[in-house]
């Protein structure tokens, strides 16, 4: 058992990594991926379906070969200390540079919808001020709030969703495989990139109070997300059709501000602009929160938090300077996050799997002679 001793229960983990996974990827996916499968983008998102269960498997399943241990502590048994800990820098690294492109991004839409004179420096450090409180408060505190947002967020969703169904066609989702499969793959692909994140749950599986029914989560967490996917994104194609859905910057908060009920209930996107703050405010606090204890594991701290404002300080500096307008951001996330993410996340969980396996077989091996 690491630094963190602070516990949460299963279905606290559950709702974690599935907001942790869809509060960004319902704002910016389905853009990029019509983009990429035009009308076939609900193929690809039963494709990375289909990749989020083996993924989750994947991450599950290493965790609970070390179930009192956090994924610092068990890479510097498989791999060594050295390499171990290279691992793990990596491993952390990687949820600060992402921790810095989601607050980069979300001060982007909130600029673009609703705040056009802020300057975005402004609204980074405020996002920032609020989940380095969050993270200094630690894991339990954070989880238990978002045991409270991510219901509601899903609840507001299907509510909006609901209300916008009169003016679907669905007729615009034909014809179906029209696009090349190269298209429909790497659209696949991208929409893993979120599912991967989830990866981040290996730090936390020692802070689980039980670790009977853990496994249920990786199928539970693919089965919600790909639901909600397919409901985003077949409504908003509905809505607005393919191509248009591929030139909006945020489709599912330009569906919000279409919706009305009668001449009483308006301007509904003000509500959906509020949970979101919530929801994607929760999701870099569990990023930033697994990225400063998998530092402090790596140096052997004896606490995580005097880490907490220097790291403020670099999140500044990165939004700042990481990308200039949702043009570039797009760009990263569609031609280069996927392929980083499945490298980071997915492949160095698959080698530390691997040097298990390999273990466990030479230590089997080893006892027959």
């Amino acid at each position: 058992m690491g630094i963190e001793q602070g516990k949460i229960s299963n279905r606290q983990a559950l709702l974690l990594i599935c907001n942790s996974i869809l509060a960004s990827m319902i704002l910016i996916s389905p853009a990029l991926l019509t983009q990429e499968a035009g009308q076939d983008a609900w193929i690809s998102i039963l494709i990375a379906g289909v990749l989020g269960v083996l993924m989750g498997i994947l991450v599950i399943s290493l965790g609970l070969r070390f179930p009192q241990k956090n994924l610092v502590e068990y890479s510097i048994e498989l791999l060594g200390p050295w390499l171990g800990k290279a691992v793990c820098i990596i491993f952390a690294l990687f949820f600060l540079y992402l921790t810095a492109y989601l607050i980069d991004s979300f001060s982007a839409l909130l600029i673009t919808e609703t705040k056009p004179e802020t300057p975005i420096v402004v609204l980074n450090i405020f996002l920032i001020i609020l989940v380095a409180y969050g993270v200094y408060l630690g894991l339990e505190v954070f989880s238990r709030v978002n045991e409270i947002i991510f219901p509601i967020f899903i609840v507001v969703f299907l509510f909006i969703f609901c209300l916008a169904v009169p003016e679907m066609d669905f007729e615009q989702l034909k014809p179906i495989f029209t696009h090349p499969p190269s298209h429909i793959l790497w659209g696949s692909l991208i929409l893993f990139s979120f599912y991967a994140e989830g990866a981040f749950i290996l730090m936390l599986i020692p802070s689980l109070r039980e670790s009977s029914g853990v496994r249920k989560i990786a199928g539970t967490v693919s089965v919600i997300l790909t639901v909600v996917m397919l409901i985003d994104v077949v409504g908003l194609i509905a809505l607005f059709g393919s191509q248009e859905t591929a030139r909006m910057a945020f489709p599912s908060f330009e569906l919000a501000k279409t919706v009305h009920l009668g001449g009483f209930l308006e301007r509904i996107e003000s509500l959906v602009v509020g949970i979101w703050v919530g929801s994607v405010s929760l999701k870099i606090m569990a990023f930033y929160y697994v990225s400063v204890l998998t530092f402090a594991e790596v140096f052997n701290l004896k606490d995580y938090r005097p880490l907490v404002l220097p790291y403020a300080i670099i999140l500044v500096v990165l939004s700042i300077i990481g990308w200039e307008n949702t043009t570039h951001i797009n760009i990263f996330l569609s031609r280069y996050y996927p392929l980083l993410a499945v490298t980071v996340l997915a492949g160095l969980t698959l080698l530390l799997y691997l040097v298990f396996v390999g273990r466990k077989s030479g230590n089997k091996g080893g006892k027959v002679k």
